[in-house]
């Protein structure tokens, strides 16, 4: 798990965390025939608000392990553009958006949570897959937040898929750098943010 993980971050760690800039995708979309798609928008560096946005590291490699492993659909930014290019523009184009996403991301801050969960402008009570969401955490003791001021996913695909298409399909998740970090939390990459995702991914397949 822990070696492949590193090769496919060298895909998207390259050149500065620019990613494969000769890719012709900017989003690439692996289609494995399922009607859940994990996306992982801030896999490499990504133009935002007039500056360059730092990457969601290593958001990329467990998106495409997942995929893999788990025979479900992926949709994953390949390389950086010098201008504004949204995952949700990407998922308009391609007809994606009656499909449900799980957008991963990954958060710095020091919070005291281990994972936030945004819903965006919607309730709650719109996301009944949230609950199983809730169980997987709490089955691996992470310490969980559903709408932090600061990740409610409102920027993001959520917010923009519920603003272009009116429906809740899309549900962000934000993970702490130690969740995520295969090179220096070997243990908990692999024995809870791996089978957590797991878990996730089969309560909604």
């Amino acid at each position: 798990m822990i070696r492949r993980l590193k090769k496919y971050d060298l895909i998207y760690n390259q050149n500065y965390s620019h990613g494969k800039e000769n890719c012709s995708e900017v989003f690439q979309f692996v289609d494995r025939s399922s009607t859940l798609i994990l996306s992982a928008p801030h896999a490499t560096a990504s133009f935002t608000n007039k500056h360059e946005k730092r990457a969601d590291l290593f958001t990329g490699a467990l998106v495409q392990y997942l995929g893999e492993t788990e025979n479900v659909s992926t949709l994953i930014r390949m390389k950086f553009t010098p201008y504004k290019c949204l995952v949700s523009d990407c998922v308009a184009e391609q007809n994606l958006h009656e499909h449900f996403f799980l957008d991963i991301h990954g958060f710095n801050q020091e919070i005291d949570y281990d994972i936030c969960l945004g819903t965006s402008d919607y309730e709650t009570s719109n996301y009944p897959y949230l609950d199983k969401i809730i169980a997987a955490a709490e089955k691996y003791n992470l310490k969980y937040i559903i709408n932090h001021p600061n990740y409610t996913g409102k920027f993001g695909l959520t917010g923009r898929l519920q603003e272009k298409f009116g429906k809740p399909n899309a549900l962000q998740i934000e993970f702490q750098k130690y969740l995520r970090d295969f090179y220096n939390h070997t243990n908990m990459v692999e024995n809870v943010t791996i089978p957590f995702m797991r878990d996730v991914i089969r309560e909604y397949l």
